[in-house]
């Protein structure tokens, strides 16, 4: 999918009553409970429960107590607990949600490199810039900015084999941070040092720095450690690595995919100006959508990242608030007569996932944009 270069702006004027009500109700929760919107002492315990986690699982990878067939279950594990800190730690840090000062969520946005492998720097580029601000919006919204094996949304050109993409998409989705890892950062690291890089989004020295440096920690704490120490075949460490690479990606991409790729969301298209029908805020309402918002279980594994309609509302508050000003955002949307989107539970948005890729396969693109 090509990336459109017009400038996409909102409609400002629309839905300022519902904003300045849903804003000031949002502000007199905090302030009547003298609480920062940012993390609180439990989201500092949960994040050090999951940092020990991965120490633990590490520990026992390197243990030697385990043999082949051990190690990849363990890294196995790894993968799983990797994508739970990543959601529950880098992602509140790289909105700027975690700490109070920039610094701090700078540094613990690096979870995301050290665990995942992956650029966080270019990952908040694409995330919380590109992807927040242009949610569902064919072009700009880096999300649905894949390749062609996928079709996301139904502005984006349909080929014949897409008809099978519900089938194969899940393990498209395992190879997410693998692709990200090593050809989309190395390609970068490539540009960078021959001078290719665009200059609009190109990193200061630091980060840089920051960028090779934690590469290389990644890399020698799940490869080049365990090959030192790990008495298993060279080869069951690298298929044990891969493999927690792609399910930490298959997890996370499937998490983030429940919320914008789901029945009942918008795809909304800018008009021959570039702007949008609604207001950013209500944009957001209609492109984005909750699910299992009542399973604790779910809300502390997955980072509140099933309370997506809050989070793209407010990026900046902590995970840990999200599911305290869910009723206030949903009470009030009704009240103006705005869409609030959720599915029951995992396995129902799962299933609308399910069907939209089906959908997206198999209607033709006139068809797909007259009804989305």
């Amino acid at each position: 999918m090509t990336r459109q270069v017009k400038k996409v702006f909102f409609n400002k004027e629309e839905g300022l009553d519902f904003i300045t009500v849903l804003r000031k109700r949002i502000h007199q929760y905090f302030e009547d409970r003298r609480h920062s919107s940012r993390a609180t002492l439990f989201t500092y315990f949960k994040s050090l429960s999951m940092i020990a986690s991965v120490g633990i699982v590490y520990s026992l990878i390197l243990s030697n107590f385990f043999g082949g067939m051990g190690v990849l279950i363990l890294y196995s594990i790894m993968g799983v607990v990797a994508a739970i800190t990543t959601m529950n730690i880098a992602h509140d840090a790289l909105h700027g949600a975690y700490a109070s000062q920039s610094v701090g969520n700078r540094s613990l946005g690096f979870v995301m490199d050290v665990l995942g492998g992956v650029s966080s720097f270019y990952w908040k580029k694409e995330h919380t810039v590109d992807h927040h601000t242009y949610t569902n919006i064919s072009g700009h919204d880096a999300d649905l900015d894949i390749p062609f094996f996928l079709r996301l949304c139904p502005k984006a050109p349909r080929y014949s084999f897409h008809r099978f993409q519900h089938i194969y998409a899940f393990f498209l989705y395992s190879l997410n941070l693998i692709r990200w890892a090593y050809h989309s950062d190395v390609r970068r690291i490539y540009h960078i040092i021959t001078n290719q890089h665009s200059k609009t989004i190109r990193p200061s020295g630091l980060e840089i720095f920051f960028l090779v440096f934690f590469k290389l920690v990644h890399l020698g704490f799940f490869v080049g450690l365990p090959l030192l120490v790990v008495d298993v075949a060279w080869w069951q460490i690298i298929v044990g690595y891969f493999c927690s690479l792609a399910i930490t990606g298959i997890t996370m991409t499937v998490i983030f995919q429940l919320a914008h790729i789901v029945e009942d969301v918008d795809f909304p298209l800018p008009n021959d100006e570039g702007k949008i029908e609604n207001n950013f805020v209500i944009h957001q309402l209609t492109t984005t959508s909750n699910f299992a918002t009542n399973s604790k279980i779910v809300s502390f594994l997955l980072g509140g990242l099933n309370f997506q309609v809050e989070h793209h509302i407010f990026p900046h508050v902590c995970h840990t608030h999200l599911s305290k000003i869910a009723p206030i955002v949903k009470q009030t949307a009704q009240e103006f007569g705005l869409p609030y989107f959720e599915n029951p539970s995992f396995f129902t948005a799962l299933r609308s996932h399910y069907r939209m890729l089906k959908k997206f396969g198999q209607t033709p693109h006139e068809v797909a944009c007259a009804q989305s």
